[in-house]
């Protein structure tokens, strides 16, 4: 059964015009570097944007068992290419907004 990996943050305000572009870089470098993704069921982002806090973004993450979640994490974080990105991305959200969870379905 699947486990998710929910990560919720908001963009600080000054740095808006930065995250579509960072977004499409991680896209493209998930896209040609397939087999640093590999075992990855799949990634979704959503914006919400009416209730709670607006501008907020989730991501889910979707692994098979919270051992692969681990293991391909710790593949995915260790690149070079990847922590580039992460650096970027963790320089622009609000930090008090970040939030990661794991969640697993229960019926």
């Amino acid at each position: 059964m699947s486990v998710y990996l929910v990560e919720t943050y908001v963009v600080k305000a000054e740095k808006q015009r930065e995250f579509t572009p960072l977004l499409n870089k991680f896209l493209k470098y998930k896209k040609e570097h397939p087999q640093l993704f590999k075992g990855l069921k799949s990634w979704k982002l959503f914006k919400q944007d009416y209730g709670g806090t607006s501008g907020m973004y989730i991501e889910m993450w979707e692994y098979g068992s919270l051992g692969e979640l681990e293991k391909i994490n710790a593949r995915i974080f260790k690149d070079a290419g990847m922590k580039k990105i992460a650096t970027h991305f963790h320089q622009i959200v609000e930090p008090a907004t970040f939030s990661a969870n794991i969640w697993s379905p229960v019926a």
